[in-house]
C-alpha cells in the first residue's frame, strides 16, 4: 500500500462491522480498505482476504481530564508536539461491505483480526464492486470520493418501486429530474405528479426525450358529484345547500352525458348543444366558451330546486361562482394515458388546486395509469410522486391513499412503478413503505426520520443510518435490489435542465431590485411609485 493507515482494527469485530482505533477521525462515509490473514479451520490453511467497507459513525474522546476555561489559555504555552503525546484515540464504526479477494466481489465472511491496519480504499478496490450493466442500468451519479466510479441502477429493479427521502435542500427533486430524465433516454415513460409546480419547464439532456406540461384541471363531467359538491362547498355543515348543488349536478351531467354518448362527440360540444336547446325555450345570453355555458346551466339547474327558498338559492350561486373563478376547470381534458409514451416525460402540475384538489386528481391519476397498463394500452410507467406524506400518510385517511396502495401490489405485475418522494418520512404509512424495496435516503437529520427508515428496510444497517445527518446536498445513501448487493454512498449528478426547484439567492435577489430601483431613480421623481419597477 502506497497511502499511510487511517487506524487499526479495535477490540471486536464481525465479517461486516468492525470498530477503528485512530489518532484522527476520518470524515462519516470515506471508504476503507483491510487486507489480512485468517487460519481456515476445516482446510488448517491460511487465507489472505481483502475487504473494502465504509465508515459509519465517528467519535473522539480523551483519556485525559479535560481542563477547565480557567487553565486553558495556560495551554497555549505547550507546543502541538506535546498536546499530541497526551493519550486521545477516535473511535469509528465501520460496516464491511464486501471481500473483494481475486478481484472478486463477494459477501464478506471472515472478521478482520484486531489491530488490522485500515487503509484508505482506492479506485481498484472499489471499481469491481460497484460495476453496472449499461443495457439495463442507468447512470445517476458517482461514488462518494470517487469520480471516476460511475454509479448505475437497473432499471427493471424499479418493478419494486422507490423511496426517496430528504431534508428540505437536500436534493431531492434533482435527483428525480436526473432519474426521470435518464429512463426517459432509454425509451422509457414517466409521469410525475408535481405538488409545487418544481418540474414545469423542465428540460432534458437529451433531444429524443419529450417533456409534456400537463397543467391539471377538474374535468366537470368526468368528476363524481359528490367530489364535485365537495369541492364547490367545502362546508360540511351547509348540508342543505349541499343536497340543492348535487340534484343540480346529477341533473346536469346526465344530460350532457346522454348527448356526447348518442352523437359521439366532446363534452363541451355537449355541452353546445344542450344550450342551444334550452336558448329555444327560454331566454339565455349568447355565450361560447363552454365552461362559461356550463356554468349557466348548472345556475339555471340550481335556481329550479331553490325557488322556493331565495336566500339558499343566492349562498350557492356564490359558491359556485367562487368556485368557477379561482378554481381550473374544463371539459375535454385528456386523461394522462392518453399522453404517456416511449421516451416521453409527463409533468402533472397540480401546484394551482387546493390540497383535497390535489389529493382527488392524484387518485385518478394513478387508477389511470394501473387500468391503463393492465389493458396493456401503455408501456411500462413510472410515476413519481412528490410530497407523498399529504397522500398516503399514517393519521389521515386520504382518497389517493388506496388507488396508491393499488399501484403498488398490482402495479409490478403490469410494468407499473412508483417513486415516492418525501421530506417527512416519519409521516408516511408504514404499511406503505414497507412494501418498497429500493431506496435513495439523502440528508435525514430528524432521529424519528431515520428511526423510521430503519423499520420499513431490511437492508439498511445503524452504520449507514448514523452517516444520513452528515451528507452534503446532492450526496445520498443508496440502497436496495437496483443497485445490486452492496449499499453505495453517491454524489447525484446534477440536472441542468431542472430551473424552478431550487433554493434562491435571496440577497442577490435583493441587489438586482435595487440596482433596478438605481437606475428608475435616475430618471424619476422621488414621488414615483415604486409599484413602477
Amino acid at each position: 500500500m502506497n497511502s499511510r493507515p487511517i487506524g487499526i482494527v479495535g477490540e471486536t469485530s464481525t465479517p461486516v462491522e468492525i470498530t477503528v482505533k485512530a489518532t484522527h477521525p476520518v470524515p462519516a462515509g470515506t471508504y476503507i480498505y483491510l487486507k489480512f490473514r485468517v487460519r481456515d479451520p476445516i482446510s488448517s490453511q491460511d487465507l489472505i482476504r481483502e475487504v473494502v467497507g465504509v465508515i459509519g459513525s465517528v467519535s473522539f474522546k480523551s483519556h485525559t481530564p479535560i481542563m477547565s476555561s480557567t487553565t486553558s489559555s495556560a495551554m497555549s504555552e505547550f507546543s502541538e508536539s506535546y498536546i499530541s503525546d497526551l493519550k486521545r484515540e477516535s473511535y469509528m464504526n465501520a460496516v464491511i461491505i464486501a471481500d473483494i479477494t481475486n478481484r472478486r466481489a463477494e459477501s464478506p465472511r471472515y472478521p478482520p483480526p484486531p489491530e488490522t491496519p485500515v487503509y484508505p480504499a482506492s479506485r481498484e478496490h472499489l471499481v469491481e464492486v460497484y460495476k453496472s450493466s449499461p443495457e439495463s442500468c442507468v447512470k445517476i451519479g458517482n461514488l462518494l470520493g470517487f469520480r471516476e466510479i460511475d454509479i448505475g441502477v437497473n432499471v427493471n429493479a424499479l418493478a419494486k418501486h422507490l423511496l426517496v427521502v430528504g431534508t428540505t435542500g437536500a436534493g431531492k427533486s434533482n435527483f428525480v429530474a436526473v432519474l426521470a430524465d435518464r429512463v426517459a433516454q432509454i425509451g422509457g415513460s414517466v409521469v410525475v405528479f408535481d405538488v409545487h409546480g418544481e418540474y414545469r419547464g423542465l428540460q432534458s439532456e437529451s433531444p429524443s426525450v419529450h417533456v409534456v406540461d400537463y397543467e391539471a384541471v377538474i374535468n366537470l363531467v368526468k368528476t363524481p358529484v359528490d367530489m364535485l359538491v365537495k369541492f364547490i362547498i367545502p362546508e360540511a355543515a351547509a348540508t342543505k345547500q349541499r343536497r340543492i348543488l348535487r340534484k343540480a349536478l346529477s341533473s346536469l351531467n346526465d344530460k350532457i352525458q346522454k348527448i356526447a354518448v348518442e352523437n359521439r362527440i366532446p363534452y363541451s360540444e355537449a355541452v353546445k348543444r344542450l344550450y342551444s336547446d334550452e336558448k329555444k325555450r327560454r331566454s339565455l345570453p349568447q355565450l361560447e366558451n363552454p365552461t362559461e355555458i356550463y356554468r349557466e346551466l348548472l345556475e339555471s339547474e340550481v335556481r329550479i330546486r331553490a325557488s322556493s327558498d331565495e336566500r339558499r338559492y343566492e349562498d350557492v350561486l356564490d359558491k359556485i361562482e367562487d368556485f368557477f373563478e379561482w378554481h381550473l376547470v374544463g371539459l375535454d381534458t385528456p386523461n394522462v394515458s392518453e399522453i404517456v409514451g416511449c421516451g416521453k416525460i409527463v409533468v402533472v402540475d397540480v401546484s394551482a388546486l387546493i390540497d383535497s384538489e390535489k389529493d382527488y386528481m392524484l387518485k385518478v391519476v394513478a387508477e389511470d395509469l394501473l387500468w391503463s397498463l393492465k389493458q396493456r394500452r401503455i408501456p411500462p410507467t413510472m410515476l413519481v410522486v412528490e410530497e407523498a406524506h399529504l397522500f398516503i400518510s399514517s393519521k389521515t385517511q386520504t382518497w389517493s391513499k388506496e388507488s396508491l396502495q393499488r399501484f403498488i401490489r398490482e402495479g409490478r405485475k403490469f410494468g407499473g412503478m412508483l417513486v415516492i418522494v418525501s421530506q417527512r418520512p416519519r409521516a408516511l404509512d408504514p404499511d406503505v413503505a414497507s412494501q418498497v424495496q429500493n431506496f435513495v435516503l439523502l440528508k435525514l437529520v430528524q432521529r424519528s426520520d431515520r428511526v423510521f427508515i430503519t423499520e420499513v428496510s431490511d437492508v439498511l444497517s445503524e452504520e449507514y443510518v448514523n452517516i444520513l445527518p452528515a451528507l452534503s446536498p446532492g450526496q445520498a445513501v443508496i440502497l436496495g435490489e437496483w443497485i445490486g448487493k452492496y449499499p453505495a454512498l453517491v454524489n447525484i449528478d446534477l440536472h441542468r435542465g431542472k430551473r424552478v426547484g431550487a433554493t434562491p439567492n435571496i440577497i442577490q435577489a435583493w441587489r438586482v431590485k435595487l440596482r433596478e430601483i438605481s437606475e428608475i431613480t435616475k430618471t424619476k421623481s422621488p414621488s414615483s411609485e415604486w409599484g413602477d419597477v
